[in-house]
């Protein structure tokens, strides 16, 4: 059995853009000062990538006035995937905000996967 065969998973990945837009001045301050405005972008930068999600952890938090739930999962890549920190991930409809990705042994990806919900 092949560790391509493991991933049973497929998910559409979406790396950060760097918004470009024509700024003018405001204020005084200079345009190359102002903080650059990332974005994901409409289309996914990969399309069904091979991967598998395994739940890490899962809590509630009791928040003023809200409900936060916060999971996490390890996902599986590829050693082949264009995996970035900060990318989008979604799976099944849900989209995670991937951690910073870790090569295991140059065989394959683990990267943590996290997802932060607030409930009225």
């Amino acid at each position: 059995m092949s560790y391509q065969s493991l991933l049973t998973h497929r998910c559409d990945i979406y790396h950060l853009h760097e918004k470009k837009e024509k700024r003018k001045q405001k204020f005084g301050v200079p345009v190359e000062d102002v903080q650059p405005v990332f974005l994901y972008p409409d289309e996914p930068d990969i399309e069904n990538q091979p991967c598998y999600f395994t739940e890490k952890s899962q809590s509630i938090i009791q928040q003023e006035p809200n409900v936060a739930v916060y999971q996490s999962f390890l996902v599986h890549f590829p050693a082949t995937a264009d995996i970035r920190v900060n990318d989008r991930a979604v799976w099944d409809g849900t989209a995670y905000k991937l951690q910073k990705p870790r090569k295991i042994r140059n065989h394959h990806w683990e990267v943590t996967a996290v997802r932060e919900v607030e409930y009225l």
